[in-house]
This record gives C-alpha cells, sequence and structure tokens, in this order.
C-alpha cells in the first residue's frame, strides 16, 4: 500500500508536476491583457490622419460570478451596454468559458455606471482603444478602417495592420475563487504592451481636400450619377499625393450609408433584402474607384500611343495627317469615324493631339503596328505579355493597396491578327479596352517624367515609438519605356493641347503663369 502511494506521489510531484503547477496557476491566478495602441496614421507633412483614444472594455469571469447573481449582473450589464439580455445571461452562466471579453470600446461614463452597480469579482473593467479619424470622410479611401477588434479592413489600416497594431501586454495576478485579489500576490507580473507603428503617408492633405472638393463640386454640376475618382501623382517617384473616390463615406461611422441609400433600404418589403441592400449600399461606398473599377480610357490613352510612335521613330513633328471625318479599317464593315463628323482636314502631328483626331491616330496606330504597339502596352504596364499567344492578358500596378483591379485585353492573337485591324485602330485612341485610372495615370507619368515607368505608393516610411524610422520606401523604376527625348517632346506637344491658343481642346485647364500639358478624353 505504501509503496503504491510513494509511486502515485513521485507521479504527481515528478512526472505531471509542470502540468499541474499549470493547471494551478490558471487557476488562482488572473491575467488581464494590456491592449497596445495602434500607430497614428499620418500624411507627408505630419498631419495626424487616424489615431487610438483611451476608452474601455469589459471582461467577465463566470466561475467568479456566484449561480445566486448571475441574472442580476446580467440584467445590468445588458441595460447599460445595451445588449440583449438572453445572450448575456448565457455568457455569464457559461461553464466552459474561463474569461472573455462582453464588449469593447466601452465609454467611461458607462464603466462609470457599471462600477457603482458593484456587480462583484467576476465583471471586470479595462483599458482598451479606439480608432478616431479627424478629417472624417476625407481620404477615406486610402486611410481604411478597422474593426471593433481594432483590425484594419480597408485601405492603409488593412493593408499595414501587422505594422500598426503592436502586440499585447498582459498583467497577472492571484486571484481567490471570487475574484478577489489575495493579499500576498507572489504571481503578480506586469508585461507591457509594444505599440504599434507610425505609417507616414505620402498623401498630402492640403492638395487632398481641394482635390475632393473640386470633385464634389463636379459632381453636382454635371449631375453625376456613378460617382468620381481623382489621382495626384509625383511623376518622378510614383508618390500618391492625393487619391480620391466619390462618394464616399464617414470613417468615424464607416458602417452608415448616405440617406439616399437609407431611402433605397426603407422600401424595401422583407428585412432580408434590407440586409441585402445594406451590404451592397456599404460595399460600394468603400470600393476605391481609381484602382477598382475599370474604365476605357477614351482619347487620354493618344499620350501612350504618341509616346510609342515618337519613340520607334513611325511620326516625326514634321508630319502632316488628313482628316475628312471617317477612316476604313481593315476587319471593319463600317468605318472609323473621328468626333468631328465634318473633319479636321490637314494638321500636322501637335495639331492632330491638339484636335484630339481620332482619324489621325488610327493611322499612327497603324504606323507603329499591332506587334510593337502590344509590346509597348506592356510595358506602359497595361499587360503582362506570356508565351501563350491565345491568353487574354491583364496587368496590375503593385501598388500598397488592396482592391486592385486588372486590365482587360485582347489576346495577343486577335490583337495582331493580319486580317483584322478593327483591334489596333481603336485602341489607338483608347476604345474597347479597359484600365483602371491608377493605371493610365502610372503610364501617362512614364511618358513626361523623361521615359521611366514608376511603381505607385501610398506609405513613405513607418516610425517606432521612439519615432525612428524602420522601414523607408524608396521610389522604385519599374522599367524604362521611352527615352529622355521622346518623354521631352510628348511633354512639350500636350502643353500645346492646354496652352493658351484657339486649337487645344484642353485650353480651359490653362492657368496664367504656369505650364500645363494634358489631354482631354
Amino acid at each position: 500500500f505504501f509503496l503504491a502511494l510513494l509511486i502515485r506521489i513521485f507521479w504527481l510531484q515528478v512526472i505531471d508536476a509542470k502540468e499541474l503547477q499549470q493547471k494551478a496557476l490558471s487557476q488562482w491566478t488572473r491575467p488581464t491583457t494590456v491592449t497596445a495602441e495602434r500607430g497614428m496614421i499620418i500624411d507627408c507633412n505630419g498631419q495626424t490622419l487616424a489615431k487610438d483614444g483611451p476608452v474601455y472594455k469589459i471582461v467577465i469571469w463566470p466561475n467568479s460570478i456566484s449561480e445566486s447573481d448571475r441574472v442580476r449582473v446580467a440584467t445590468e450589464l445588458s441595460r447599460v451596454l445595451d445588449l440583449n439580455y438572453e445572450r448575456v445571461l448565457e455568457r455569464v452562466s457559461s461553464g466552459k468559458l474561463r474569461e472573455f471579453i462582453l464588449k469593447r470600446q466601452v465609454s467611461k461614463e458607462a464603466c462609470d455606471e457599471i462600477r457603482s452597480l458593484q456587480l462583484g469579482g467576476g465583471v471586470g473593467i479595462s483599458p482598451d482603444t479606439k480608432r478616431y479619424y479627424p478629417y472624417s470622410s476625407l481620404a477615406c479611401h486610402v486611410i481604411g478602417f478597422v474593426g471593433t477588434d481594432n483590425i484594419g479592413l480597408d485601405g492603409v489600416e488593412a493593408q499595414y495592420n501587422s505594422a500598426l497594431c503592436g502586440t499585447d501586454g498582459k498583467y497577472m495576478r492571484a486571484t481567490n475563487a471570487y475574484g478577489t485579489d489575495l493579499l500576498f500576490n507572489q504571481y503578480e507580473g506586469y508585461y507591457g504592451a509594444k505599440n504599434g507603428c507610425d505609417v507616414v503617408t505620402t498623401i498630402d492633405m492640403s492638395i487632398q481636400h481641394y482635390v475632393e472638393k473640386t470633385l464634389n463640386q463636379a459632381v453636382k454640376d454635371y449631375d453625376i450619377k456613378n460617382g468620381a475618382g481623382a489621382i495626384v501623382m509625383d511623376v518622378n517617384t510614383g508618390k500618391i499625393l492625393a487619391m480620391a473616390s466619390l462618394g464616399g463615406y464617414d470613417l468615424n461611422n464607416f458602417l452608415d450609408v448616405s440617406d439616399e441609400a437609407k431611402s433605397v433600404i426603407d422600401k424595401a418589403s422583407t428585412e432580408e433584402e434590407k440586409n441585402q441592400l445594406l451590404a451592397d449600399a456599404q460595399r460600394l461606398q468603400w470600393r476605391n474607384k481609381t484602382l477598382s473599377d475599370t474604365y476605357e480610357p477614351g482619347s487620354t490613352f493618344k499620350i501612350i500611343t504618341l509616346s510609342m510612335a515618337l519613340e520607334e521613330g513611325a511620326v516625326s513633328l514634321n508630319d502632316s495627317f488628313g482628316c475628312g471625318g471617317s477612316v476604313q479599317v481593315q476587319g471593319r464593315t463600317a468605318p472609323v469615324r473621328c468626333w468631328k463628323t465634318t473633319g479636321h482636314g490637314g494638321q500636322t502631328l501637335t495639331q492632330a493631339v491638339q484636335h484630339s483626331c481620332n482619324v489621325a491616330f488610327v493611322n499612327i496606330g497603324m504606323r507603329v503596328g499591332a506587334e510593337k504597339f502590344y509590346k509597348y502596352c506592356d510595358a506602359f504596364g497595361f499587360l503582362n505579355l506570356t508565351d501563350d499567344s491565345s491568353e487574354q492578358l491583364t496587368a496590375k500596378t503593385g501598388i500598397d493597396l488592396g482592391g486592385e483591379s486588372g486590365s482587360i485585353w485582347w489576346s495577343r492573337d486577335v490583337f495582331c491578327s493580319e486580317k483584322n485591324k478593327s483591334q489596333l485602330a481603336a485602341a489607338s485612341f483608347g476604345q474597347t479596352f479597359t484600365i483602371t485610372p491608377l493605371q493610365l495615370i502610372t503610364a501617362v507619368s512614364a511618358c513626361v517624367n523623361g521615359g521611366n515607368l514608376m511603381q505607385p505608393y501610398v506609405v513613405e516610411s513607418l516610425l517606432d515609438e521612439d519615432g525612428n524610422a524602420v522601414y523607408n520606401r524608396k521610389p522604385t523604376v519599374v522599367r524604362r519605356v521611352i527615352s529622355e527625348e521622346t518623354s521631352k517632346t510628348v511633354c512639350g506637344i500636350l502643353e500645346q493641347v492646354v496652352g493658351d491658343n484657339k486649337e487645344g481642346t484642353g485650353r480651359n485647364a490653362a492657368v496664367p503663369g504656369y505650364r500645363i500639358g494634358g489631354k482631354t478624353g
């Protein structure tokens, strides 16, 4: 008998000792999470775009709530925190949950009321954080938002979540069965949280403000139905200085939808239909049109056609082009028409760009040829060439934001067919294929910055708690597309489109004292 007892004692105190010690420790100690502060998001001038503010969370230890107190605890907590009573009662009565967070981001006023109710050691209040966005909806599609668990769900908040969120700490203390702290607490310990990094963006909030202000006015002036988008990019670096997509939403209340959307939702006949309409409206307002929506670029793409033609020597400033209002293209039954149905007559290369002449650009595209045109589109980042000539191609810029869509292009076999030149003709003036606005501005930047295709980006650096840079983003040249000489020529021609003259279609964009180039579409 004593031999068996000794063996059992040895087994408990030596073989199972570590496991039993852990179980015992878990029963008489109570850990409390110390929430790490999420890093700030700031603009290129140091203005705060997103930051954490102090709130609280309600933590429950069911084993420390006596059976006779459960109804009272559930009643009071559900009332103060505006929660479902049955759900709260079920959780505080659980025999399986040792500890859980009942609600996060609770106000100080609500916590003070809970303290005054003296609900016992089974109910705890711990510091927590809540995300605040000082500029409300400004740059909302770039900044993004976080959920109630402080995890990034969109924009920079999601893309750089691992750097922003930091690492939670822990406070350990010994308690009795009722959750009361023991007098002599040999297990007390504090493990500090490591706060997240601050994210410095390339966004300039002054520029962002004026972009959104102008876009809002344009939407009203022209009765735009599907919203609007705009991007401001530093052509030499690929930095995004402003990125707007309307309509936007308030980052502090990202689940709320517009009054117009609410009106539609309220008219739904069933709850299921209302929920679906609400979800659709939320997804629509969160969608960043500038990188998620594809479209036909139209005549703005003529900048790309012009650049490749000049680079290949297919055209020069001395060339002339006739326009009678239309041109016949192999593979098409109907002719390609110019927007000016009566035609532009004889014109130089610069005038063809000034007039945005479709007929001239069809001829320019034909001079380049389908094979070279296709390869230049690959070089400008609109498609990724593969060995499969029958594959319909797509491409993305690779910007450091989620939700980017890819272009939609013909296969090489279709585009380069000797029997059908209609795809080449249409592509020459930007029709029958789709790209994103971000792809277009990236390619146009390469046309005017000296010939380099740059990688677009919105985050400049990451800073630790002491303000030291732990990451710095450097401008990245994807590839050289055209020569500096060609780029200089393109700049000169595009300046004539906007310049102080009577011929350019973009002359309304001229500003006295500034040199501005551009292309209408």
